[in-house]
């Protein structure tokens, strides 16, 4: 019985120094950090028309937003990744990080990408020149 009484005793000591060194861990104040850069996003992303003929204009719309710091650019890129080249760029010189905005972009389809699928990546930079981005593929008709 008394060895009983000792283990339920140890257990008990155990389990109490566990709950006291976890509180204290719990009460200290987390450290403050500070945003080193943060990334925009493109939360949407339309084409007017995503099967589109050689010759045709297509617009491109899109709602962007950067909460913690400004944006200061929106590339329209034909191709992704390393293969992609810039098409057009806005550039942005003030930026409110309370709003999202609504961009468009117009793409008139090349004699070159008939019977292609063309893939559209539009990039949004942030003054840390961080990226985020979106893109969206257009099933180029085969010309006659």
């Amino acid at each position: 019985m008394m060895m009983k009484m000792k283990n339920i005793l140890n257990t008990a000591v155990i389990l109490l120094t566990f709950v006291f060194a976890t509180s204290c861990i719990l009460e200290e104040v987390e450290p403050e950090y500070d945003v080193v850069g943060a990334v925009g996003t493109i939360s949407t992303l339309t084409a007017s028309n995503t099967n589109p003929e050689v010759g045709q204009t297509v617009t491109f719309t899109m709602t962007i937003f950067s909460e913690h710091e400004p944006a200061t650019e929106l590339r329209m890129n034909r191709g992704t990744g390393t293969s992609a080249s810039t098409v057009e760029t806005k550039t942005f010189t003030s930026w409110n990080t309370e709003n999202s905005y609504v961009e468009s972009f117009q793409y008139t389809i090349p004699e070159d990408a008939a019977g292609t699928t063309l893939t559209m990546e539009f990039v949004l930079v942030t003054e840390s020149n961080f990226t985020a981005r979106r893109s969206i593929n257009l099933n180029v008709a085969a010309g006659e």
